[in-house]
């Protein structure tokens, strides 16, 4: 795809609004199986008691207080970054991240304790149903078997000079992809973004600045939430993701978007490290979160300095064996360079191997989601239905067919 370099001039404000909202969805065990509603009443307490478990892993409350937000070190580190050159900056962190420790939970890449949950409740659910088997709604849509959303964060000038090489690569797979912006960091040329937009790409913020202040202090980000959201809505963007993968759950969920993916299932070599545990969506109040669930193409070529090829592809058949979401984030920075451009070729290689693979923007995941989880499946004399609007595209699936409950 040739895109061309217009001038970089401000958008005009245009009447694009971010998704409306649905009703508010939960994270219970109930919810994310999709069961029978006729079946609701009889585990209405289990379900109910699901909800505080599930929360202690997406919401990463098995982390400390003060481990739940950015650090205060940060802001030291932030005070001084545009200082020091690029390379050295990726050689102190790296070293940082040896001198941190490992933590033991969540074990990296993979962490299957939500899993493990999640099968255990539907495995009791049954014994107290008395049943061996079921129907549940599908966890995708037209009858695919996993999900496929590739992102990319974009950091710099030079990552927009490199984003051609990431979108033919895609395209020649035929894959699209979303990009995320900072918005107040450099320049955006929006001619060069509308062109991404034609040809089927997603656009998203990534907050304002690399500068750690808008999850720092409340008092920040009452101050730099409003700018955020000013500059989102001219653009009409529905996702967001936060610089560094900064974090604070309680105040993402009051930001005016559609969808997050500030959030890992697991990373323990972010600034904040932690996870949700979780390599499906979840609500994270009126928002959809999308976990990136591949790890980053920063972690293993800069700080582990480890040929993400091998990882990348072990956990995608992982996740894909589960009929997950696999979710990839890379940055045009660094891979749209030799010899990882080669690598992430690869991997769009391998991922289009995949069989009923949903290849996705996060827009669509997020919409998807939303529906299910306010679809109803009805059963009466021994047949099945889905009530509610997008109920065309759920299919409906037997418990022992479905990976994920064995």
């Amino acid at each position: 795809m040739a895109l061309s370099i217009g001038a970089a001039e401000l958008p005009k404000v245009t009447t694009a609004v971010i998704g409306e909202m649905a009703p508010q969805a939960k994270n219970d065990a109930f919810s994310f199986w999709k069961l029978p509603d006729e079946w609701h009443e009889q585990l209405a307490a289990s379900a109910a008691a699901s909800e505080a478990a599930i929360q202690r892993y997406l919401f990463e409350e098995y982390l400390s207080e003060r481990d739940r937000r950015p650090s205060a070190s940060l802001r030291i580190y932030y005070f001084i970054k545009n200082l020091i050159p690029l390379a050295v900056r990726h050689y102190i962190n790296a070293a940082a991240i040896r001198t941190r420790g490992r933590r033991e939970f969540p074990q990296w890449p993979c962490e299957t304790a939500l899993i493990d949950f999640w099968k255990k409740w539907l495995r009791t659910s049954l014994r107290t149903l008395g049943r061996e088997d079921g129907p549940h709604i599908g966890f995708w849509p037209d009858g695919y078997r996993c999900c496929i959303v590739l992102t990319h964060d974009v950091e710099s000038p030079l990552g927009v000079e490199r984003i051609e090489k990431i979108t033919e690569v895609e395209m020649k797979y035929g894959f699209r992809s979303a990009f995320n912006f900072p918005l107040a960091q450099y320049r955006i040329d929006w001619n060069r973004v509308a062109q991404l937009k034609d040809h089927g790409f997603e656009i998203g913020a990534h907050g304002l600045r690399h500068d750690g202040r808008l999850f720092r202090s409340e008092k920040d980000f009452q101050a730099l939430a409003p700018i955020l959201e000013r500059l989102s809505r001219e653009q009409g963007f529905r996702g967001f993701r936060s610089p560094s993968t900064l974090r604070r759950a309680e105040w993402i969920r009051e930001l005016p978007f559609d969808f997050d993916c500030s959030f890992s299932d697991t990373d323990p070599y972010e600034p904040q490290p932690g996870g949700s545990c979780s390599v499906f969506p979840f609500f994270l109040g009126p928002l959809v979160e999308l976990p990136y669930t591949l790890p980053q193409d920063h972690t293993l070529i800069n700080l582990l300095r480890r040929d993400p090829l091998p990882i990348w592809t072990a956990k995608l058949h992982w996740i894909a064996s589960m009929g997950g979401m696999i979710l990839t984030l890379t940055h045009p920075d660094y891979t749209a360079v030799e010899p990882h451009l080669s690598a992430y070729e690869e991997l769009l290689k391998r991922l289009s191997n995949l069989d009923k693979a949903w290849r996705a923007l996060p827009s669509e995941v997020a919409t998807w989601w939303r529906q299910r989880s306010q679809l109803q499946l009805k059963t009466e004399s021994g047949r099945t239905a889905v009530m509610g609007e997008g109920s065309e595209r759920a299919v409906v699936r037997s418990l022992s067919d479905e990976p994920l409950a064995g």
